[in-house]
């Protein structure tokens, strides 16, 4: 992205210090210029960033499930509870709230689809509530990945793991809302 978009302002964030070193690596080989941050969601994006909106938020979150045995994931792999879509849910509805008006999310995650629902997609369910959302465009990219997990763990009600990529922006209400906010900061 930071190829195509030379003059945006680009910023990897990560919790894991070698992910944002290896992120360094591939903007230097790539020749882009990337500003990388260890952060908590978006805690590390700069204040002056957060009054303007954020036009693009891409993420490939963890998402495997807190293990219900009480043995913790590594920090990179833990994708919280709910089947491990908590932190994706997470980093929708927060990062709502730093979208420009015509800003987009973008999602690659994990949905486990429960034996006893085997047409429900949670994660396509909680999106359709996230407040001031829109779906663009949600697509099933791979129906039936880690196999191997099933029956186990905090896997064991699942029947598969799809993996999924979601676009998301404001809806016409959050839009206005945005642009009423961004014209009282301008207000002279």
């Amino acid at each position: 992205m930071a190829r195509t978009y030379p003059g945006a302002k680009t910023l990897g964030l990560d919790l894991n210090p070698r992910a944002l070193s290896l992120g360094n690596v591939n903007a230097q080989l790539a020749g882009v210029k990337v500003s990388f941050a260890e952060s908590n969601l978006y805690a590390a994006v700069p204040g002056d960033m957060k009054p303007y909106g954020v036009d693009l938020i891409m993420s490939n979150p963890p998402y495997i499930a807190s293990s219900t045995d009480g043995e913790d994931l590594p920090i990179y792999a833990d994708g919280g509870a709910g089947f491990g879509l908590d932190l994706s849910i997470r980093i929708v509805e927060d990062g709502m709230a730093l979208l420009s008006s015509s800003g987009v999310i973008v999602v690659y995650t994990g949905v486990a689809i429960p034996t006893s629902n085997p047409g429900h997609d949670a994660f396509l369910e909680k999106l359709k509530q996230v407040e001031g959302a829109e779906i663009a465009e949600y697509t099933i990219l791979h129906p039936d990945m880690w196999s191997e997990e099933i029956g186990k763990g905090a896997y064991a009600d699942a029947c598969r793991i799809q993996v999924v990529g979601a676009v998301l922006r404001r809806n016409d209400k959050s839009i206005g809302e945005t642009k009423t906010a961004a014209r009282k900061i301008w207000a002279v």
